[in-house]
C-alpha cells in the first residue's frame, strides 16, 4: 500500500471514529447533574452545569434545574423517585465513559501495532450501543416516574418554568439574528423608471 493509501486510510479512520464519539456524545441521555444532551456550557465556567447539579431531565420537556425542583418542595417519596433517576444517570454516565476508555484503548492497540481492524472497532461500537440502549431506557422510565408522581399543581409550575425558559430561548435567538443580519427585511429593490416609447 503507498504511503499517500495509507495516509488516506487513516485520516478516513479519524474522522469516522471522531464522528461516533461525538454522535455518541450527543445522543447519550442527559448528564448526571441534569443537564440537556450536547449542552454547551454559558460563562466561563460552565454556569449552566453548575445549576443544573442535581436538578432533573423529563424526557421531552427538557431540564430543571436544582434550584427550580426546590420550588415545587417535593415529598419524601418524590426526593427518593429523583435520586434513584439520579443515580441510574450517573451509571450509564460512567459506563459510557468507560465504554469510550476501552475502544480508545483498542485503537491505540491497532495504531501501536501497525494492524488496523475496523470491524473489531465496529463490532465494539455496536455491542456498546446494544448495552447503553437498555440503560438509557432505563434511566428514561426513572425520569417519567418522577414525572408520573408530580400533582397537577407541580407540573403547573413546572410549565410555567418551561414557559418561561422558551421565551427566553426565542429572545436569544431573536438577537443572535439580528446581529447576524438575518432579521432585519430584505432590501427591496426599486422599480425600473417607465421608459417613453421611442418615437418613429
Amino acid at each position: 500500500m503507498s504511503r499517500y493509501a495509507l495516509r488516506s486510510n487513516l485520516a478516513a479512520l479519524a474522522i469516522a471514529v471522531a464522528g461516533t464519539v461525538a454522535t455518541g456524545a450527543v445522543l447519550a441521555a442527559p448528564p448526571a447533574d441534569g443537564g440537556a444532551p450536547g449542552a454547551m456550557h454559558e460563562g466561563r465556567h460552565g454556569g449552566f452545569h453548575k445549576g443544573m447539579r442535581d436538578g432533573v431531565y423529563f424526557p421531552g420537556l427538557g431540564p430543571v434545574s436544582k434550584k427550580q425542583l426546590e420550588q415545587l418542595k417535593l415529598d419524601d417519596k418524590q426526593q427518593a423517585l429523583v435520586k434513584t433517576a439520579q443515580d441510574s444517570q450517573r451509571g450509564l454516565r460512567d459506563a459510557m465513559r468507560a465504554a469510550g476508555a476501552k475502544r480508545h484503548d483498542l485503537l491505540k492497540a491497532q495504531l501501536d501495532s501497525g494492524k488496523l481492524d475496523p470491524r473489531a472497532l465496529i463490532s465494539q461500537s455496536e455491542q456498546n450501543r446494544g448495552q447503553f440502549d437498555t440503560q438509557m431506557k432505563q434511566a428514561r422510565d426513572q425520569w417519567l416516574a418522577v414525572w408520573d408522581s408530580l400533582n397537577d399543581a407541580q407540573r403547573s409550575q413546572v410549565a410555567s418554568m418551561l414557559k418561561e425558559r422558551q421565551a427566553r430561548m426565542e429572545q436569544r435567538h431573536a438577537r443572535m439574528q439580528e446581529r447576524h443580519g438575518k432579521g432585519a427585511p430584505a432590501p427591496t429593490a426599486a422599480p425600473a423608471p417607465a421608459t417613453a416609447p421611442a418615437a418613429n
